[in-house]
């Protein structure tokens, strides 16, 4: 007669590898400008656009310089604390500044398209 063992432990089975965060920065698939960068330029753009409207554009200079500020400052913010460097950070932030403050909505246009591509916001959507 056999004798009875008690439950047999088996070695667990790893699915997958760590979540994302736990990886080294080298591993990460990095865009160019972090989601909550391209985030930020598109909202502030549609903002400032949505202000000015009615009013008939008559403060566009001035709500140009402030959303260019705004973005300038959002996106060196999270660019640093996403990794990049100084002078990188500050480079993103000029272009996604000079995006956010010409005054018309890039929501639309190839330039907002872009943002969205460098930032990986389309990604971010269809994941489920």
């Amino acid at each position: 007669m056999a004798e009875e063992q008690g439950p047999v432990e088996k070695p667990a089975e790893i699915v997958s590898g760590p979540p994302p965060s736990a990886r080294p920065a080298e591993e990460r698939k990095r865009t160019f400008f972090h989601p909550f960068s391209g985030l930020a330029i598109l909202c502030v753009d549609w903002l400032s656009f949505g202000v000015d409207l009615p009013t008939h554009l008559v403060f566009t200079p001035v709500l140009s310089l402030i959303a260019f500020g705004v973005t300038f400052w959002a996106v060196a913010r999270i660019q640093r604390r996403d990794g990049d460097d100084a002078q990188r950070a500050y480079l993103k932030a000029f272009l996604g500044g000079l995006a956010a403050g010409v005054p018309f909505p890039v929501t639309g246009t190839v330039v907002g398209a872009a943002i969205l591509i460098l930032s990986g916001l389309p990604r971010l959507t269809l994941r489920r």
